[in-house]
């Protein structure tokens, strides 16, 4: 696009002067490597006419293109190392997550396999427990049975004037 500026030093006031420019829409910070020529300091200045015809604001230029090379490849350098030194770190980290989960692995598989045993031990006990019961249950009837038997061999008639009677309980805590 295409646009008039009103131009910055006028001699005249309310002149206006038709100049073209683009517009970018650029801001002052994108386009700011454009004005570093302002930037320079006094002693990189050429003071005489002498110095226009040297070299040294070149020199100075170039030098600091060097520098900033150097800094810039120290910086890289520094960077590549603490890059490096992380990775190492990670390294080591992750082998030594590597070994505890491999422990806690072992350890899960070691309280599994007890785990097992102990059910299975257990399933044996209840089972042999209510074997028991049926077996205490079985003789207390059977003695029960006697003694009914004997009562009523020692009651020849009918009815017994001295009867006995049998009463089973129970206990609840051996149910199940």
């Amino acid at each position: 696009m295409m646009s008039t500026i009103s131009p910055v030093f006028s001699t005249e006031p309310g002149l206006l002067t038709s100049v073209p420019a683009f517009e970018t829409g650029f801001t002052p910070w994108d386009i700011s490597h454009l004005f570093s020529v302002f930037d320079l300091s006094m002693d990189q200045i050429p003071v005489s006419a002498h110095d226009y015809g040297s070299n040294t604001g070149f020199e100075s230029t170039d030098e600091r293109k060097k520098k900033r090379k150097l800094s810039n490849r120290e910086s890289a350098k520094r960077s590549r190392e603490k890059k490096q030194k992380h990775l190492e770190e990670m390294s080591m980290q992750l082998n030594q997550l590597k070994t505890q989960n491999q422990e806690l692995t072992n350890q899960l598989r070691y309280v599994l396999y007890h785990y097992q045993q102990t059910k299975m031990e257990n399933d044996r006990l209840r089972m042999e427990h209510r074997i028991l019961q049926d077996k205490l249950l079985n003789i207390r009837q059977v003695l029960m049975f006697r003694q009914i038997e004997r009562s009523s061999l020692n009651c020849s008639t009918w009815p017994c004037s001295n009867s006995t009677v049998v009463t089973v309980q129970q206990d609840p805590s051996i149910m199940l």
